[in-house]
């Protein structure tokens, strides 16, 4: 009996000591999630208008109203940035907002190509300017503030000398079937297209060496100093390009992407080998009959413009499998802030339903009595398991006073491989009852065109993953170098294109998708503009992609919010795990425009953003 009795007690005591476990563990998570809430959330504006400070080859403009002169701060033996930060931040507000949930601190950006001079005795004919990295490392020092390092080299222009000179070497650019792209405008100002295929190149072992230069001078302060350090941004925008980068992100544009340089098409047969093995197996998942990897070629013609070679060759904005369904809608008699909903049927059966709540600038312009630009909406539909033959498409509108109202039809061609002609396949179900739309609603079918042929290409989807493999490679080269410094503790994160919300864009042309996801010690940081600033789809997807944590690198509403409702939003971010936010704070001067319109200041009324400055003051104050 006693055996018995000690017998069991192995058992209890091993169930105890589980219960003891479990409860450490809730009460770990308990403590994580209560320090989670409590934490603020640090405001990091990035402060514009430094580099006549920290670049001191560039003419010196007027110092912003309350800042000490560029010349006086910025040279001699201790010059810096950090007086002009300062006197910007604290024209903004105190250090920490009353409730404790906000704490104010800046991004400094430090743009990488600024950071080279010409010097024919050195590597190349350029070197890096070691005093302007010290103005970079002093500036942290000499501002007592959590600081967030912006590593910045983008396909945005800095304005640099070395610039053109890297984009005279095609080795440097994203290319396209037709070989690489040239130097392309945004806003204005040069957008260089460089390539993120190769590490090998020019602009590669540029920003290696000026990243390198940035964090040997940064190791170089005291370890307080360097605590102050709240995260760094890699590079800034990274992804895939195009033509016509400003205005060629739509469907309704000629499918033209990158990368197509010999690194890559080589890079995309390596990925499929690697992949299914045999070319037995790939001809299996393809339907296709190729000989050997090589022979496959990254797909790049459009299968209704141009003479292909074989079906696989066949690419554009829907060969993925699926077609953005898309337009715009305003209903009169729906309560104001109240969003509308769009049901999709396909040949009578109801397939989707989406709410019109994307931003349509281009919509607010042209009818700006229609009082809102949160008009657009969107619905991916699936085609590639669709039998071959001509659907019907149609959008309803879910009226205010209840029944629907009918927007119009579309109808599709979804194509075999060998193109015979399409025959109308029959109503899948009777369509609910329609009255067609009231006088009170405004609206637009953006896409599909009518009638339109789709295709798909099962390889197309294997290629839009390769280039989104190409990103995250990218990121993670220079992700590895920074983890090699004494700054390998300070958090890293993306300062990532969120296209996956947009209502008029095709995200595949960005392939930015892979680098949203968490990957090696890289966190996410997202810009976010208009909707998603404060609308619960970021949150949805945040929640889809199961994130750790997150940043805000870019934040604009896109129009004017008071403290209470911006005050909200930042709430909304707190306690969903931000860890940081930033907005852009670019000083201007009364009288002129403004060289960031998108900068919250009280003399730039674009975008709503004096209102926004206001509001921030306000919730510090």
């Amino acid at each position: 009996m006693n055996g018995a009795r000690q017998a069991g007690r192995g058992p209890d005591a091993v169930c105890a000591a589980l219960a003891l476990a479990v409860l450490a563990l809730l009460i770990g998570v308990s403590i994580w999630l209560w320090q989670g809430q409590r934490r603020p959330l640090l405001l990091a504006p990035a402060i514009g208008g430094l580099n006549p400070c920290l670049d001191m080859t560039a003419p010196a403009p007027a110092p912003a109203p309350g800042a000490p002169p560029p010349e006086a701060a910025c040279a001699g033996a201790q010059g810096s940035a950090a007086g002009q930060v300062e006197s910007i931040l604290s024209a903004l507000g105190p250090r920490h907002s009353p409730d404790g949930r906000l704490l104010v601190g800046y991004t400094l950006v430090v743009p990488l190509l600024n950071l080279f001079r010409p010097d024919a005795a050195a590597a190349g004919g350029w070197r890096i300017d070691d005093e302007a990295v010290q103005r970079v490392a002093r500036t942290v020092q000499g501002v007592d503030r959590p600081v967030v390092l912006y590593l910045f080299s983008s396909h945005f222009s800095e304005g640099a000398p070395i610039e053109p000179v890297l984009a005279s070497d095609p080795a440097n650019l994203a290319q396209t079937p037709r070989g690489p792209l040239p130097v392309d405008r945004y806003m204005g100002q040069p957008m260089y297209p460089w390539s993120v295929a190769r590490l090998d190149n020019g602009i590669t072992q540029r920003r290696d060496e000026a990243m390198r230069a940035v964090s040997g001078a940064l190791c170089r302060l005291p370890a307080a100093t360097r605590a102050r350090l709240a995260g760094i941004n890699l590079l800034g925008e990274t992804h895939q390009l195009y033509p016509a980068f400003e205005t060629g992100m739509g469907t309704d544009q000629p499918y033209v992407v990158t990368d197509y340089s010999p690194t890559s098409r080589a890079g995309f047969a390596a990925a499929l080998r690697q992949r299914f093995g045999t070319v037995a197996a790939l001809n299996r998942y393809l339907g296709s009959s190729f000989a050997d990897f090589d022979a496959v070629q990254p797909p790049s013609r459009d299968i209704r413009r141009q003479r292909l070679d074989n079906f696989w060759q066949h690419i554009d904005d829907a060969a993925a499998g699926r077609v953005a369904v898309s337009g715009w809608v305003h209903d009169g008699a729906q309560p104001v802030g109240r969003s509308s909903w769009v049901r999709i049927y396909l040949d009578g059966q109801w397939v989707g339903r989406v709410p019109a709540r994307f931003e349509r600038q281009d919509v607010a312009q042209a009818r700006p009595e229609l009082g809102t630009s949160r008009l657009g909406w969107r619905y991916d539909l699936r085609f590639a398991d669709l039998p071959p033959g001509r659907h019907r498409l149609d959008v309803a509108l879910e009226g205010a006073g209840g029944g629907l109202q009918h927007l119009g039809t579309r109808h599709i061609n979804v194509m075999g491989r060998e193109q015979r002609p399409p025959v109308a396949l029959p109503m899948r179900l009777d369509l609910p009852p329609m009255r067609p739309a009231g006088a009170r609603v405004a609206f637009w079918i953006d896409a599909p065109a009518d009638e339109r042929a789709l295709f798909y290409n099962p390889l197309v989807p294997l290629w839009d993953e390769f280039r989104a493999r190409q990103v995250v490679r990218y990121l993670e080269h220079f992700d590895r170098l920074l983890a090699a410094t004494c700054l390998a503790d300070v958090p890293r994160r993306t300062q990532q294109i969120y296209p996956a919300e947009k209502a008029g864009w095709d995200a595949s042309r960005f392939a930015a998708g892979q680098s949203l996801l968490p990957f090696g010690q890289v966190q996410l940081g997202i810009n976010l503009y208009g909707e998603a600033t404060d609308d619960a789809s970021f949150f949805d997807w945040l929640a889809r992609s199961r994130q750790p944590g997150y940043s805000v690198t870019e934040f604009h509403p896109l129009r004017a919010l008071s403290a209470a409702e911006l005050g909200a939003v930042f709430e909304d971010h707190r306690r969903h795990g931000a860890r940081t936010l930033s907005f852009f704070l670019h000083p201007v001067a009364p009288g002129e425009a403004p060289a960031n319109p998108f900068a919250f200041d009280p003399h730039n009324p674009r975008f709503g953003s004096d209102r926004l400055y206001a509001a921030t003051q306000a919730l510090l104050r």
